[in-house]
């Protein structure tokens, strides 16, 4: 999924927390005190997706939305509002709530969206994080809804004749941000842009070692070739016979490559 991160580093389709398109809170349902509403609808809308999970069903084949589908999709509205229908837990909330594991939340929220039992929008925060001093932005829990338009005909049929008056049908423009990232991808990005920028730090370092060596004295290079030691560097000397001013020759043997380096720059 590392194909849907933007150059930021962010999710693609993600928006601000207080950005519009990720207020998606949406209510079937009359609000009332003690959300009996609320939780029939909740109650009415799982056993219907068992019920056509079932329907759909092909000869021999598994259910296509399965129990843990079913698990998931109640450890959602265990956490939702009943007033305002927000639901934003994080996946380790789901995972949690659902006593399965992230992998497998993830998977099976792939599959109640390919249902269109449930879709959600990817949410960004701010960081605090002053200007040039790291990632302004960082992503945050999803924000999940059920965009009763694009549900399947069967699904609304059904909840139409259990919930009667009691069902509120909203018409709303609604888009959801696609998959879910996987955890196994956002490690892999992080790592591959830490190495990549390891390296080109590393390189640059480098770079300019050299070339301060090759411009520097070779008492300098000395220092650096020896380490400091005094004595292999006094032996050296003696070796070379170097003057205070040294020869070419004698330039090239301490440091080759940073005398090619020079030349060339």
């Amino acid at each position: 999924m590392s194909g849907d991160r933007a150059g930021n580093g962010l999710w693609r389709r993600s928006y601000d927390v207080d950005d519009a398109r990720a207020q998606v809170s949406t209510i079937y349902w009359e609000p009332t005190p003690k959300k009996e509403n609320f939780h029939r609808f909740t109650d009415v809308y799982r056993d219907t997706v068992e019920a056509y999970a079932d329907h759909v069903r092909e000869h021999g084949k598994t259910l296509p939305i399965s129990q843990n589908a079913l698990r998931v999709l109640r450890a959602l509205f265990g956490v939702m509002d009943g007033k305002t229908g927000r639901c934003d837990p994080s996946l380790d909330e789901i995972s949690k709530r659902s006593r399965l594991s992230r992998r497998t939340v993830v998977r099976m929220l792939e599959t109640l969206r390919e249902h269109r039992i449930v879709d959600w929008v990817r949410r960004t925060v701010k960081t605090g994080n002053a200007k040039g001093e790291g990632p302004q932005r960082q992503q945050t829990s999803n924000a999940y809804f059920i965009d009763m338009v694009k549900l399947p005909i069967e699904i609304v049929r059904t909840l139409r004749q259990k919930l009667g008056g009691k069902l509120r049908e909203k018409v709303r423009h609604l888009e959801g941000s696609g998959a879910v990232p996987n955890r196994m991808a956002i490690k892999a990005e992080r790592l591959l842009k830490s190495l990549t920028g390891s390296l080109s730090a590393g390189v640059g370092r480098e770079h300019s070692e050299r070339r301060a060596l090759a411009s520097g004295t070779a008492t300098s290079r000395l220092a650096h070739m020896y380490g400091g030691d005094i004595d292999a560097m006094r032996q050296h000397e003696e070796m070379l016979g170097l003057s205070s001013v040294p020869s070419a020759s004698a330039n090239l043997a301490l440091y080759p490559r940073l005398q090619t380096l020079k030349e060339k720059d």
